[in-house]
């Protein structure tokens, strides 16, 4: 009896580690050397579905802006066509600290979908365009930031196209 119990034991285990594994599984239409980006909607049949085009953007802004826990901060935004040929942002959180990027530091390293900069030690900034708001955030830049936990706080800054304002 106990062995029967033990061998339905391991099943039991056996099964439910089954149920956690993962296979990969190739979609249709979806090339591994695309980079996710697809000539024609996944199903293949009547689907309503468009792939979004790839469009550039551009904005120009100065602006000052303070959010509601009191964190605020500047910033010189000017990107024609995906390009970027401005950027300085300054953003400042009370009693945590401020942080400053420059693009003086960053290299432009893709221009679409979206706009990447990339600067020391892998700190990123990524920029993209969502109906009528550019958004900048920024990835892995703690070197930017004085004391450097400052970057935990850190929100992606939002620019409204039509009226160039920042939150």
């Amino acid at each position: 009896m106990p062995a029967l119990l033990r061998r339905l034991a391991l099943a039991g285990l056996l099964a439910g580690l089954a149920g956690c594994s993962v296979l990969p599984v190739e979609l249709p239409g979806r090339q591994p050397d695309q980079g996710g980006i697809t000539e024609r909607p996944a199903s293949g049949g009547k689907a309503r579905l468009k792939p979004m085009p790839l469009r550039s953007f551009s904005v120009n802004t100065q602006c000052n802006f303070r959010d509601e826990t009191g964190n605020f901060g500047k910033a010189t935004v000017d990107i024609a066509s995906s390009k970027v040929n401005a950027l300085k942002v300054e953003l400042t959180m009370p009693k945590r600290g401020s942080c400053r990027y420059d693009l003086a530091s960053f290299r432009q390293t893709q221009a679409l979908p979206s706009i990447e900069l990339t600067g020391p030690r892998n700190c990123r900034i990524h920029i993209w365009e969502q109906a009528e708001q550019i958004t900048v955030a920024f990835a892995d830049c703690h070197q930017m930031c004085s004391p450097s936990s400052a970057h935990d706080y850190v929100w992606p800054l939002l620019i409204d196209k039509a009226t160039g304002q920042c939150d």
